[in-house]
């Protein structure tokens, strides 16, 4: 798949209305750095990413978000709360996406390597979808998808349950006989490892990580996170009774 005339773009998710940890993506996580502004640093050196959108509602309480935003430079898009399949959509189609890499805000610690390794498999792939998560080796945290604009809009078009809306992809893990799909490995499992960002304890275990590791002068690269939690057990012990993908868990048990 070449990469001639493609334009990349990165939309991260994003709302301050989480049920489990209300605003927390604008929580304070590095010196004045908020969550979102952490994994926005993070994604910059990217040699893949032509643009990196911050996808958010319509609602009110989101406003703070546009403002952040603004304050960055960084675009935004406001959208449907409930419906982030159509978010997605709308937000691809008005930055001229032809590729979406699909992004939560709840993963501050995201690489940009893992995410540009992700695409460049994708690009020399012939394939309509690719992910580090289907079966997931890298800690949770660290997920990422990409998928053509075009299967963005026939999924946009065809998924109908709620759970579909509200998590943008699974309508093309259960039809995998109309896509074709590529799971995209680290060298070896550490799925196990905990750091995204749901509940308290999870913020505690990335502040840790943080404190631990940033303010040194050079960019934090993910083998060096994982040799931090591995040398310090005792913070993944925090949240590792969390299951992973809770929340779309619950939507397939609330249908």
């Amino acid at each position: 798949m070449s990469s001639t005339k493609r334009h990349i773009v990165g939309i991260i998710q994003a709302r301050l209305g989480s049920t489990r940890l209300p605003g927390k993506v604008l929580m304070p996580l590095f010196e004045t750095q908020s969550v979102l502004e952490v994994m926005l640093s993070r994604l910059a050196p990217s040699i893949y990413l032509d643009l990196v959108v911050v996808a958010t509602t319509t609602d009110v309480k989101d406003d703070a978000i546009v403002a952040l935003c603004e304050q960055l430079s960084v675009p935004c898009f406001r959208g449907s709360e409930t419906d982030v399949l159509d978010r997605y959509y709308q937000a691809a189609k008005a930055y001229g996406a032809t590729d979406v890499v699909r992004l939560t805000a709840d993963c501050p610690l995201q690489d940009y390597e893992v995410v540009d390794r992700l695409i460049e498999s994708y690009l020399n792939s012939d394939v309509d979808y690719a992910a580090n998560a289907m079966t997931p080796t890298y800690p949770d945290g660290f997920d990422a998808e990409i998928f053509s604009f075009t299967v963005l809009e026939k999924v946009w078009n065809l998924a109908s349950r709620p759970s579909d809306r509200e998590h943008v992809t699974p309508y093309l893990h259960r039809h995998s006989d109309q896509f074709r799909l590529a799971n995209v490995a680290y060298d070896r499992d550490v799925s196990q490892m905990r750091l995204t960002l749901d509940e308290p304890r999870d913020f505690e275990v990335i502040s840790q990580a943080v404190n631990g590791l940033f303010g040194r002068g050079y960019y934090v690269h993910l083998t060096e996170i994982l040799a931090y939690m591995e040398a310090h057990a005792e913070v993944g012990k925090l949240n590792g009774s969390i299951i992973r993908n809770e929340g779309y868990l619950k939507s397939i048990e609330n249908e």
